[in-house]
């Protein structure tokens, strides 16, 4: 696992998360549409940038949606990319950090080794899809404790009573 202090942009294989996430895998009784696993993640990644403040951008290969959307509903957070035909979402990855002013602020997500060295070479950080399966799961039920913390109710004590005299 390459160290990941200092990122601020976080870029998603989907497809190899989908692939590697036991939440993912398919289920006899509640089997779930690739659309639906797509917005499943996309919803997680947003909880992640939420909690972590970074830039998450989630690539999908283009030729494995059956409906590639023109334009994806923005979703606060995390941005969405399809490769063009013919290319690959690790084509796409590879290009962004390839371009990327500042490759070593990059952390990408794959479970696929080659693309992890390729992207290292590049300067970037990688970590596998099963390894920030876990940063995800801590960050997002760090979340829930913030919200739940400043969900509870409030009491006053003894202050308002010195006011409501």
């Amino acid at each position: 696992m390459s160290e990941s202090v200092g990122v601020r942009w976080v870029l998603v294989d989907g497809y190899s998360v989908l692939h590697a996430w036991t939440r993912f895998l398919e289920k006899k009784n509640q089997p779930k549409t690739l659309a639906r696993k797509r917005e499943e993640l996309i919803g997680l990644l947003a909880q992640y940038a939420d909690q972590t403040g970074r830039q998450v951008t989630v690539v999908f290969d283009g030729y494995a949606a059956k409906y590639k959307p023109l334009e994806t509903e923005a979703v606060p957070g995390v941005e969405v990319l399809f490769s063009d035909s013919g290319q690959t979402a690790d084509d796409l990855i590879e290009r962004v950090v390839a371009l990327a002013a500042q490759p070593a602020v990059m952390l990408v997500v794959t479970s696929d080794n080659a693309e992890r060295r390729t992207v290292e070479s590049l300067g970037a950080h990688s970590q596998s899809a099963e390894v920030f399966e876990e940063e995800l799961a801590n960050a997002v039920r760090e979340l829930g404790q913030a919200v739940r913390q400043h969900g509870r109710r409030r009491t006053w004590g003894g202050l308002r009573d010195k006011f409501e005299r």
